[in-house]
């Protein structure tokens, strides 16, 4: 899908000049690989507008083991002025709900909450969560939000292109870059060692 330009809209009666500002779409779309075979797809759009980032992820896929599971995940992270303002992170496994995550910042500190309600409080600023990774070659970052355990995560830099992360379940995430976007994932996970391959390059306008 090609990028598009998001122009001014008339309201009645006068014109904002300020209005005709561009917002700036890109979009990567990934192969979800498992065992040579494609298993489901991600969708990730990243909007930009001044000092706002918005990245808007979405992934479906459908693994057999003993049994069929069919995981569907969306996630709308925003970020202002390289501060993130909200996470949000949704998952349904065989249409059950299993995870509705939010993170708010309130200028102060981020407000958690989780399917069951609240989940606490972070008391740093966030500068990169596992959403915007795929758009932002993490360099010397020391760590980065996961929207679902709801933490930071220390990343680790493997060589110049390469960084993982350790999550809190055992599992691991690799991450590998060109031109600082993320080409490929390796996904170690509780059901299956699955790869995201980049499939198509960034369609992006300006």
């Amino acid at each position: 899908m090609k990028a598009f330009l998001i122009f001014s809209i008339l309201l009645p009666g006068y014109f904002q000049p300020n209005m005709a500002k561009l917002i700036s779409k890109e979009y990567l779309n990934y192969s979800i690989i498992k065992d040579d075979k494609t298993i489901g797809n991600i969708r990730i759009e990243r909007s930009l507008k001044d000092d706002i980032a918005e990245y808007l992820f979405e992934s479906r896929a459908k693994v057999k083991i003993l049994y069929s599971i069919e995981i569907y995940d969306k996630m709308g992270v925003t970020f202002k002025q390289n501060i993130l303002q909200q996470a949000k992170l949704y998952r349904t496994m065989n249409g059950k709900l299993k995870v509705n995550n939010t993170a708010t910042w309130n200028g102060s500190f981020y407000n958690l909450s989780d399917k069951d309600g609240a989940n606490g409080s972070l008391q740093q600023s966030i500068f990169c969560s596992t959403a915007s990774l795929y758009f932002n070659e993490p360099g010397n970052l020391k760590s980065v939000f996961s929207e679902k355990f709801q933490k930071m995560i220390p990343i680790q830099k493997i060589d110049s292109k390469r960084y993982r992360i350790h999550l809190p379940n055992g599992n691991t995430t690799t991450y590998t870059y060109s031109s600082g976007i993320c080409t490929l994932v390796e996904a170690n996970t509780d059901f299956a060692n699955l790869k995201f391959v980049l499939s198509t390059n960034p369609n992006k306008n300006h």
